[in-house]
């Protein structure tokens, strides 16, 4: 009985030992915001003076006046939690770091709930979930937030857990899917999509569900009616009040599906250990690209991925074959619609992170089938791939901890990883509490940097990764007493600044006063 409860007991000691110094030295260094993240806690911020889920914005036909945007491209769990934590009293860096922790540790009890209940072995699970905790994709939410990751992280094992319980899809099976989907939804938007692959997938996970007709097709309609539910509330009370990533062209790009389809093959296999990641940091990283895009890395690495899901599937057919029919059919499934949605143009980038998830639920499979190899090659193989993406993950989170040191500390106790300590210390000094809060706006081109201004108005864009002719379409009129527009200088010489410049239509374009801010500038104009 020792020799059994060693392995867990040992995974288990590194488990504790790693979220326990991710959270300790996050909390005393403080986190990055993701400029993504940004957005959805400007929403946060703007509650007080604009409906549910709106982002505060200068009205276009009167720069003076406050007009919002429904903010439907992020889903509100990323800001709400740690926004009332910081409500509550915490420092918004130090409640991040709260979040990421919480839904870490509830993602890992999930993910060891889930494999058991497939029936895998204790050992087998806990060795797959000491390698989880080591990777990249584990630790970095703790030092940089990336909104509904860590979240999604924590509440899709639960899920699955859910709809396995419930794969019979009797009529009481309704509420509780719909309910749980609901809460996918909340934690990240594409979570509303990997719920629906895994209710589609346990209406087919049985042996032969052609022969059991009547069954499937009585599964089928519960299935049916709860998506239904599900896709007429997301509809109204979600989709169509804003612009969504999912909306895109009408054309079908059949370069932009082949390109996703080998992407979430590979990535199916390898985003569990971040491996997509390593291969891109290697040959892609931007100081020393080999290769422009991922493809070339997912088309590599789709070969050891046939490879082991060949071995995976002839392994465990036997001993756990409803397991791989809702795991195979729930990754299927899911890819199908994000190649869809690229392929029609949506905004979808070509990233291993949005299969994360279904390749966690494929990973102990792996793990099981790696154990039972007879090859002690493929064996030790097996364990050095282990090995590196541990080392990986935990070398990622060393070299995040020491680049934070580094960065600015805001007001709000997070670093920035944008903007530079002249910049923080000049919004202080511009960002005055006064009776008229509109007198003031503070146009940044990084949404994290607005996260600063706290007693006036703020306006933010993603410029550096918009396009000039886009950044030109958009336009204001009126006047405010106190403009200022913060810019990398970097945009100034690509002409982006001056684009942006002149968008504000009742400021000639020589009443602006410039303010050196080592690499930023900021820009003043007033009434």
């Amino acid at each position: 009985m020792r020799s059994v409860l060693s392995v867990p007991a040992f995974c288990a000691v590194f488990i504790a030992s790693i979220v326990f110094a991710y959270a300790t030295l996050n909390a005393w260094v403080k986190p990055v915001v993701w400029s993504d993240s940004g957005f959805g806690l400007l929403v946060w911020d703007a509650r007080h003076e604009r409906p549910v889920n709106e982002m505060a914005e200068p009205d276009a036909r009167d720069l003076s006046k406050v007009t919002g945007t429904f903010m439907a491209a992020w889903s509100p769990g990323q800001y709400l939690l740690p926004g009332l934590l910081e409500e509550a009293g915490l420092s918004l860096g130090v409640a991040i770091v709260v979040v990421v922790t919480i839904f870490s540790v509830l993602g890992l009890w999930g993910w060891l709930t889930l494999y058991t209940a497939f029936g895998f072995p204790l050992r087998t699970s806990a060795i797959a979930l000491a390698i989880i905790a080591g990777t990249r994709h584990f630790s970095f939410p703790f030092g940089i937030y990336v909104g509904g990751e860590p979240l999604l992280f924590g509440v899709a094992p639960w899920f699955l857990l859910l709809v396995w319980k419930l794969s019979d899809l009797r009529w009481y099976a309704i509420l509780p899917l719909a309910a749980g989907t609901a809460v996918m939804f909340l934690a990240k938007l594409n979570g509303i999509i990997l719920s629906a692959a895994a209710i589609f997938a346990a209406v087919l996970s049985v042996p032969k569900p052609w022969e059991a007709w009547r069954e499937t097709v009585r599964k089928g309609f519960i299935a049916g009616t709860t998506l239904t539910i599900v896709g007429i509330a997301f509809y109204y009370a979600w989709y169509r009040h804003g612009w969504s990533g999912a909306v895109g062209g009408s054309a079908f790009d059949w370069s932009n599906a082949l390109a996703m389809a080998v992407l979430a093959f590979s990535s199916t296999w390898g985003a569990s250990l971040s491996l997509g990641e390593l291969g891109n940091y290697i040959f892609s990283h931007p100081s020393r690209p080999v290769f422009q895009s991922p493809i070339p890395v997912a088309v590599a690495m789709a070969v050891p991925a046939t490879v082991t899901f060949y071995f995976v599937w002839h392994r465990l057919r036997a001993s756990h074959a409803g397991y791989l029919r809702f795991a195979t059919l729930t990754a299927l499934s899911y890819g199908l619609v994000l190649v869809w949605i690229r392929a029609r143009g949506g905004m979808i980038g070509e990233e291993e992170r949005y299969f994360r998830i279904v390749s966690l639920l494929l990973f102990i499979g792996i793990v099981q089938t790696a154990l039972d190899l007879p090859y002690r090659a493929a064996r030790l193989a097996a364990l050095a791939v282990g090995l590196l993406s541990i080392a990986y993950g935990i070398s990622s989170q060393t070299a995040h901890l020491l680049a934070n040191l580094r960065y600015p500390l805001g007001l709000r106790e997070f670093r920035h990883s944008t903007a530079n300590s002249d910049v923080i210390k000049f919004i202080r000094e511009i960002d005055v509490a006064s009776p008229d809060r509109a007198s003031t706006l503070v146009y940044v081109t990084s949404p994290e940097i607005g996260l600063e201004v706290r007693n006036v108005r703020v306006m933010a864009n993603h410029a550096d990764f918009g396009d000039a002719k886009d950044l030109a379409k958009v336009t204001f009129r009126g006047r405010v007493p106190h403009l200022y527009f913060i810019v990398q200088n970097k945009l100034i010489t690509d002409g982006k600044a001056e684009v942006m410049l002149k968008s504000f239509r009742d400021y000639p374009i020589d009443e602006w006063k410039k303010i050196p801010l080592g690499d930023f500038t900021a820009f003043y104009a007033g009434s």
